[in-house]
């Protein structure tokens, strides 16, 4: 309690006066990081804060704002601005009683007092927070991916998809599991670029203090988020050098969808699969349902000219991927940026699963038996 009444109060020293009656100026680039942590990643949470701050030093005529919620009390609207300061020192903009940060209709609240505050040329959005690949929930629902996680309460990737906006230069997730191939598909419209890991991310998060101006940087600063990512988790030691991350083309998702479909409509692999040689992307017990490394599955399945049509498409949509050794003690000996779910016997989410887009585009139902 006193950690989060601690919180609390950093939040609250600082605030910044906006003029009612002028007319905001249209900067360069607006950046929203939206921190969903009512749960345990609190103190996690204003780490990344802290970093963000230390690492602000050249926006080039951008802006950085925060909504954080990391408590079952108020949220805040931050401005982020330069400061190598042990307490978060940023400006607050506007303060939330306590929503449900994982809300669709207030998280496009957030998004539209952001942008009302202060418009852009371009628009980048980080989600930072929990994430399940295709996990139940404690209610024993059937759940797909979700992201964010607000005293239990999750955001279906349906609901996401419907709360984002479409104009958006790049969707960032500093989350588990969200760079698979059923996520990219569903918010292909919503983003240019996806910037996401396939496995889990550790605690830890991205090192803000080296990426966040390179978020003002387009494709290139994305590219360099990416390698300064695996970078800094190479050089830990042990169970801590354990990371993926990609960065995704999305305009690429419709003709890996068109290539699998073919490919499916000629030969369908008999389930149950042999999973032993295929490289998993899950490796923390509880953490979601299995995900497998797609052209992994495709090596094992398939002959190499059966799916080199698609495996080239994979590689042009994947800009950049790179992973540790392996992941908390499990070596990573395959990695090509996208994970793939693969069908069960008796398999619980084959409804859910054949209604989303990759399902149907992609033929991935097929595989269901």
């Amino acid at each position: 309690m006193r950690i989060i009444c601690f919180i609390l109060i950093f939040f609250s020293l600082t605030g910044c006066k906006k003029d009612k009656n002028s007319s905001p100026e249209i900067s360069n680039k607006m950046i929203l990081v939206y921190i969903a942590a009512n749960n345990n990643l609190q103190n996690e949470a204003i780490n990344s804060i802290k970093k963000m701050q230390a690492g602000l030093t050249k926006t080039n005529g951008g802006t950085l704002l925060v909504f954080a919620k990391t408590s079952s009390q108020n949220s805040y609207l931050l401005k982020i601005k330069h400061s190598t300061a042990n307490r978060i020192v940023s400006d607050t903009l506007k303060t939330y009683k306590n929503e449900n940060s994982s809300d669709p209709v207030f998280f496009q609240r957030v998004i539209a007092d952001s942008r009302a505050l202060y418009p852009a040329n371009s628009y980048g959005l980080i989600l930072w927070s929990h994430a399940t690949s295709w996990a139940p929930p404690a209610n024993k629902r059937i759940s797909t991916e979700s992201f964010g996680s607000d005293d239990e309460n999750e955001m279906d990737i349906r609901d996401l998809n419907k709360a984002l906006p479409d104009d958006l230069e790049y969707l960032m997730f500093d989350a588990c599991s969200m760079a698979s191939m059923e996520v990219c598909f569903e918010l292909k419209e919503k983003a240019k670029y996806i910037l996401a890991s396939p496995a889990e991310v550790l605690s830890t998060s991205f090192p803000y203090d080296q990426i966040t101006n390179h978020l003002f940087e387009g494709r290139d600063g994305l590219n360099m988020v990416a390698q300064k990512f695996i970078s800094f988790y190479r050089s830990m030691e042990g169970l801590h050098s354990s990371a993926t991350i990609s960065l995704i083309d999305t305009k690429l998702m419709d003709s890996i969808a068109h290539e699998s479909n073919l490919l499916l409509s000629q030969k369908i692999p008999k389930i149950p699969f042999n999973k032993a040689k295929i490289q998993h992307l899950d490796f923390e017990n509880g953490s979601g349902v299995p995900a497998y490394d797609f052209l992994s599955y495709l090596k094992n399945n398939y002959e190499p000219t059966e799916y080199d049509r698609l495996k080239k498409q994979i590689e042009k949509a994947v800009i950049f991927k790179g992973n540790t050794e392996g992941f908390l003690g499990i070596p990573i000996r395959e990695f090509c940026g996208l994970s793939i779910y693969l069908p069960e016997a008796n398999d619980p989410y084959k409804s859910y699963y054949s209604n989303l887009g990759w399902g149907t585009k992609a033929g991935w139902n097929k595989l269901f038996p």
